[in-house]
C-alpha cells in the first residue's frame, strides 16, 4: 500500500527563543509542498597514483528549505504574513463568538524564528518531521476573477528531526475559515478603480542567506535577511494610454521618453469574504503599497483581441518613517 499525501498535516508556531522548538498551535490546510533537505556528498578530486575510481565520500553540511501552496484563509495567513514581514500589531473587539481581530502587519529588519511540524502521510510508513529555527523567507499571493485567493510560502530551516508523534490540533487551531474569491476583490492604482483588472499577484521576498556554514557544524551558521523585494503584478484592460506612457515615457502627458525619476503611484488591493465573522464584519485582507513604480512594458496588439497590459510593479519605500507596504488582516483572533 502506498502513502497517501492528503492525510498529511502542517503546523507552526513562533518560537520564544532561537534554538527552542515550539509545539505548533496553528495548523493549515494546504494544496501541496514540503520542506526538503539540501545536502551534497563530498567527493574528492582525482589524485595522481590513486587509480581511476572514487575511493571516498562524506556527507556534507545540511540545510532545509521548501514551499507550501495553499488557499488563503485569514487566520493562518495573518501568522504567515507576520512571519515574513516581521512586525504585527493586533487589536481585538468583543469576546468569544463575537470577537473581531484586526492585525496590521508591517516589515521589520529581522524575521522571527518559527517552528514547523510536518506530517507526511499517515499510518505505517508515514513520518513526522519537526523543524527548529525556521524563517519565512517569502510569501506570494495571487487571484483571478474566476478563482480563489491562493498563495505560496517559502520556508528555510536550520534543523530537522524525525520520529515524532504528530501534534493533535486542539479545537480552533486548524484554520477552516472561509475562502476568499476574486469576485470580491478590488484593486486601485493611483487611487483609481476605473481600470479593468483581470488578475493580481503580490510577492514578498526576504532573500535570506541559506548557504552560510561554519567549521565544526553540520547546520546553517547564519540566516540573515538581505535586500527586501516587494513586487506586484496586474493584468489590465486599459481605456487609454496613460499607464503605458507613465511606465515607458515617464509621464502621461509626454509624447516621447523623458529623463528623470519614474512615476510613483499608490497601489492598494482589498479582498473580503462573503461570510460574516459577526454582524456586518467579514474576513478580509488589504495590501497597501504607498509608492510603487511600473516596469516599462510594450503594447502588444494581436488580431481582433482586446488590448491588455501585463504590468509589473516594484514597490519603493517612500521614507524611513513609512513602511514599504502594509498588510491588514481581519479575522476572529485576538493575536496573529
Amino acid at each position: 500500500m502506498g502513502i497517501q499525501s492528503q492525510a498529511g498535516q502542517l503546523g507552526f508556531k513562533k518560537q520564544s527563543a532561537e534554538g527552542t522548538f515550539a509545539t505548533p498551535d496553528k495548523f493549515m490546510l494546504y494544496r501541496g509542498g514540503s520542506i526538503a533537505a539540501n545536502r551534497d556528498l563530498l567527493i574528492p578530486d582525482p589524485e595522481i597514483g590513486g587509480g581511476r575510481d572514487i575511493n571516498a565520500a562524506y556527507n556534507g553540511p545540511v540545510s532545509y528549505s521548501g514551499e507550501f501552496e495553499f488557499y488563503a484563509r485569514m487566520e493562518m495567513l495573518a501568522t504567515l504574513l507576520g512571519g515574513a514581514f516581521g512586525k504585527v500589531t493586533s487589536t481585538a473587539v468583543g469576546t468569544g463568538p463575537t470577537q473581531v481581530g484586526t492585525h496590521v502587519i508591517t516589515p521589520d529588519d529581522t524575521s522571527p524564528w518559527f517552528s514547523f511540524e510536518e506530517r507526511v502521510g499517515t499510518g505505517v510508513g508515514s513520518e513526522t518531521f519537526r523543524y527548529t529555527d525556521a524563517k519565512i523567507n517569502s510569501i506570494s499571493l495571487e487571484c483571478e476573477p474566476d478563482g480563489y485567493l491562493q498563495g505560496t510560502v517559502g520556508v528555510l530551516a536550520r534543523k530537522q528531526t524525525s520520529g515524532h508523534a504528530a501534534t493533535v490540533p486542539a479545537a480552533g487551531q486548524l484554520d477552516v475559515t472561509p475562502l476568499l474569491v476574486g469576485t470580491n476583490m478590488t484593486c486601485t492604482i493611483g487611487g483609481l478603480t476605473t481600470y479593468i483588472t483581470r488578475s493580481f499577484q503580490f510577492d514578498y521576498n526576504n532573500n535570506i542567506e541559506d548557504d552560510v556554514f561554519q567549521l565544526g557544524s553540520l547546520y546553517l551558521a547564519d540566516m540573515t535577511e538581505k535586500r527586501r523585494e516587494v513586487t506586484m503584478g496586474f493584468t489590465i484592460r486599459p481605456t487609454d494610454l496613460n499607464l503605458w506612457k507613465e511606465a515607458t515615457y515617464g509621464s502621461s502627458g509626454a509624447s516621447e521618453a523623458q529623463a528623470g525619476a519614474a512615476v510613483r503611484k499608490a497601489m492598494k488591493v482589498n479582498i473580503e469574504s462573503y461570510e460574516f465573522i459577526t454582524g456586518t464584519t467579514v474576513f478580509s485582507l488589504e495590501i497597501d503599497v504607498p509608492q510603487a513604480v511600473m516596469q516599462p512594458f510594450a503594447i502588444e496588439p494581436s488580431g481582433d483581441d482586446v488590448i491588455e497590459y501585463d504590468i509589473e510593479v516594484q514597490a519603493i519605500r517612500p521614507s524611513t518613517a513609512t513602511p514599504i507596504c502594509t498588510a491588514t488582516v481581519v479575522n476572529a483572533l485576538a493575536t496573529a
